[in-house]
This record gives C-alpha cells, structure tokens and sequence, in this order.
C-alpha cells in the first residue's frame, strides 16, 4: 500500500493534462461587406426638412457582430439568432447565448456633451474630417459648452487633449491620425470598394462549434444622427468633471449580443444569409445587406 498514494497522483495528473491546442477557442477572421445600396441614411431637422446622405463612410453606424448556434427566421421580421429557453417575463425572446463578438466601430464619446453617442471610431481621418461631417452632411454643426460652433481642427484637438487628459492622438478613439488606421491604433476600419464598404475583422478567442454562424447587423443613424446602441444618459460610463463642465460620456449596453432584438430598430441593416463556420482556419466574408423596414 506504500506505493498506492504516488500511482494515484500519477493517474490524476496525466487525467488533467491539457495541450493549448485542445482548446475550442480560437480567432475567427473574415470581411464585412456592407452594400452602398443599403448604407445611404436620411436625416431631418427642427423643421423636418429631409435629405439623404450616400457613399460617405462616415454615415455607417456600429457594426455589431456574435457567433451563434444557428438563425431562426421565425421570431423576428428579420433573421435573428437561435434563442434559449424563456425564463420569466423579463426578456420574452430568450438568450442568444453568443460563441464570441467583435464590433467594427464603437460609439464614442466626443470630447464634447453635443456629441455624446454621435460619434463612431473608424471612421474619421481628422478632427476637421469630423467638424465638416456634422457641419456639411449631418447639418448640425458641433457646439461647446458654452454653445458656440467648434469650426477648427486644432480647437478640438486641444479641448479633447484637456477634458480627457490625454497626449497623443494615438489615444483619441474615433481619429486615426492622418488616414484611417495608419497609427496603428488597431481599430478596424471601412474601405470604399466601388458599389460597397468592406472591413477587415477578427472575432479574438470565440468558441469554436462546426456549424455557427456569423451574424450581426449596423445600427443605423437615426433621422437625428444617433444610435440606439448607445445609452448616453448611462451612470455605468466614464463622467466628465472639468471644471464646470459636468456630464455623462454615455455607454453601449452590455447585452447587445445576447438580446439584439431590444436594440434593432427600422432602418439598421442586417445580416440575411450569415456564413456558416466549418473550418476555423478560413475566412469568412459576412454581407450586411438586408434593410429592416
């Protein structure tokens, strides 16, 4: 019996033995394609006045994008991911329960409270990119604190650098610093390829099942430039306290992959055929062609 106790820890140790390679998580690669077709949005103002804004880059909302089990074309008006079982009342439609999510583009705060949730990162190439975006397109010119139009570049510059405490503009989430992209800050960004936009992306450390899908959907500007995805009245974000300046930075809900419907509203576009995942090592390509009306 004096040799009993060494063979068991012999035998559990080789039962728990593991290789990194055993693991089902791995890194999903692939495009996004969103038609141009799709992407023009329209906008209207105090005096609903309307126009349309196309084949501009800096019209296109979030991308929200989750591995799932499957579609079910049944819940919804559009195609929506497979759902658990309902549990009580609170959230009628069931749980998604997402393999792994990645965003091409996130709401961003934007150094000023008028832009709160207005602005989105990979899709401004400069700080006057951005002003004669609102000013030109969207028609509603930035304001300051004190309610007068920021109309320079290097205005804005300063005034994000002072109320976010920042030294670079590596640190400056939705500029990429001369050209999309180019400081290397990682954040994924959308080319014009002719008749659609197309971005490179990477679903980082999602559970592997040989047969998911890729889906997701653009949240759409509102006819006001906002986005549903965004809470800008959320105490869960970071707070502004710069001298009189006092206000909440918004926040994206943490449960935007798990119950989409509670965040898809007339007008996003969404994923209509989503790829199906066989192989971890290929690419995958995900259009975002379809227009909820």
């Amino acid at each position: 019996m004096r040799n009993a106790l060494p063979l068991l820890l012999a035998v559990l140790a080789t039962g728990c033995a593991y290789t990194e390679d055993s693991l089902l998580h791995v890194d999903l690669r692939g495009k996004i394609r969103i038609p141009k077709d799709v992407a023009a949005i329209t906008l209207s103002d105090a005096e609903n006045n309307t126009w349309t804004v196309e084949d501009d880059v800096r019209a296109l909302g979030p991308v929200w994008l989750g591995v799932f089990s499957g579609i079910d074309d049944k819940l919804f008006d559009y195609p929506h991911p497979e759902v658990g079982p309902v549990l009580g009342t609170d959230n009628p439609t069931g749980n998604t329960y997402p393999y792994g999510s990645m965003s091409v583009g996130r709401p961003d705060w934007g150094c000023y409270e008028t832009m709160n949730c207005r602005l989105i990162t990979g899709r401004y190439e400069s700080y006057d990119d951005v002003i004669g975006f609102f000013r030109d397109e969207v028609r509603d010119p930035i304001l300051n604190q004190e309610g007068d139009e920021v109309t320079s570049g290097i205005e804005y510059r300063e005034h994000c650098y002072e109320t976010a405490y920042l030294t670079s503009d590596q640190e400056v989430g939705f500029i990429s610093n001369g050209g999309l992209d180019k400081n290397g800050n990682g954040i994924p960004y959308f080319e014009d390829m002719g008749d659609y936009f197309e971005a490179e992306t990477t679903i980082y450390h999602s559970l592997f099942y040989e047969g998911a899908v890729v889906w997701g959907w653009m949240d759409a500007p509102s006819r006001t430039f906002d986005f549903s995805t965004c809470d800008a009245e959320s105490t869960l974000g970071w707070q502004v306290f710069y001298y009189d300046e006092q206000y909440l930075t918004g926040q994206v809900p943490i449960d935007l992959l798990n119950f989409p419907s509670k965040y898809i509203f007339q007008g996003d576009v969404i994923v209509q055929d989503p790829p199906v995942i066989t192989d971890p090592e290929k690419d995958f390509t995900v259009e975002i062609d379809f227009r909820y009306e």
